[in-house]
């Protein structure tokens, strides 16, 4: 038998069946992974998202006879120019010579926008996902983070591609951990008052969340300014599972000057071999109380408002969150080794590092 090897450009409705059926196979086959992001593809194929605002988006698959042996989605950002991106990877083991026809095609479509750099693991915005999974491969993945098989790894590293790592932390004790710093949160709460995302006032908060994203994140790697529509969006869909005092924002004289975004870990509600979707929703409603991991998914402070300790009073709102849903422990969500400043109040905050997580990059 001749075996027909060929990289496809997934466009008719066939293409993109084909793709999200390799997909939800890999996901099969890795079972105690939950997929975060078949919603999010879903409404890419559909064209139904603001995701596509000013982005080219191209997904891709490598097939054998067709099978699909590997696939993603090329992903340019006008606001990320430098950077061709290759998101939602997802391959079978032993394919190493069809992901490497997958990534020059990726640097092919990148060089035609005239980009400097492949980037492997950034979701077309840190907003929606940054890195592959780099350690404890045999946990289910908490909601938002990867999770692949270690072999996802093997193929970047066997081209030697620069790694831009990232941690996360774990937080066994909720009620030890606030008690450690009861005289700064109390320092802190006489200079900063706290505030929940109201729905019935939704714009509202949505502009300050957006406005404190883009001036907190600006020397961020990988950060690029969102729009109000964008984030709107996004909390929206969120809002579906969230609690309403999910995301909290700090106020100094009424000036909001820091935000910290947290939910339970929804994925404790999926089952194996089972897609979060609707019935997550569902469940969500019935048996939310059932979730006892929280996921501290995101701090933005101005920079006028660091080393006050905002971030250590931020963080205690979210225990006391925690505590009124009966939520005993917390992960927090990457964070970049490069910043020091964070890693720092996570590893006073948390019981250490938990999972490890790596981005590749390489000049084109």
């Amino acid at each position: 038998m001749v075996l027909m090897v060929n990289i496809v450009t997934v466009k008719t409705k066939e293409q993109k069946k084909k793709f999200l059926k390799f997909r939800k196979k890999i996901y099969n086959e890795n079972a105690n992974f939950v997929d975060n992001n078949i919603s999010m593809i879903q409404q890419l194929f559909s064209s139904k998202t603001c995701f596509l605002r000013n982005k080219e988006v191209i997904p891709l698959y490598v097939e054998e006879n067709d099978n699909v042996i590997c696939e993603c989605i090329a992903v340019y950002a006008k606001d990320l120019p430098q950077y061709i991106q290759l998101c939602f990877f997802e391959s079978k083991k032993n394919a190493f010579e069809a992901v490497k026809l997958l990534i020059d095609k990726v640097i092919e479509i990148g060089r035609c926008y005239v980009c400097t750099k492949l980037v492997v693991g950034l979701n077309g915005h840190v907003n929606y996902g940054l890195g592959l999974l780099d350690s404890h491969f045999t946990e289910k993945n908490s909601y938002s983070s990867s999770g692949n098989p270690s072999y996802y790894n093997d193929y970047f590293r066997k081209l030697n591609y620069e790694e831009v790592r990232l941690n996360t932390y774990t937080i066994n004790s909720i009620e030890e951990k606030a008690f450690q710093f009861v005289d700064l949160i109390n320092s802190v709460n006489e200079v900063y008052t706290f505030k929940y995302l109201d729905t019935k006032n939704l714009d509202y908060y949505v502009k300050i969340y957006t406005d404190l994203n883009n001036a907190s994140f600006v020397n961020h790697r990988y950060y690029y300014k969102r729009s109000y529509k964008e984030d709107m969006e996004m909390l929206k869909e969120l809002l579906l599972f969230m609690k309403p005092d999910s995301l909290i924002f700090a106020f100094k004289n009424d000036k909001p000057v820091g935000f910290i975004l947290w939910y339970p870990d929804f994925n404790e509600l999926v089952k194996e071999n089972e897609e979060f979707g609707i019935k997550t929703f569902i469940k969500n409603i019935f048996f939310n109380s059932r979730i006892k991991k929280g996921k501290i998914m995101e701090i933005g402070i101005l920079e006028e408002c660091r080393k006050t300790g905002l971030a250590i009073g931020l963080i205690n709102e979210v225990f006391l969150k925690l505590k009124k849903y009966g939520i005993k422990n917390a992960e927090s969500s990457w964070v970049l080794e490069e910043n020091h400043a964070s890693n720092k109040v996570c590893k006073s905050i948390s019981d250490g590092l938990y999972k490890k997580y790596v981005a590749y990059e390489k000049e084109i």
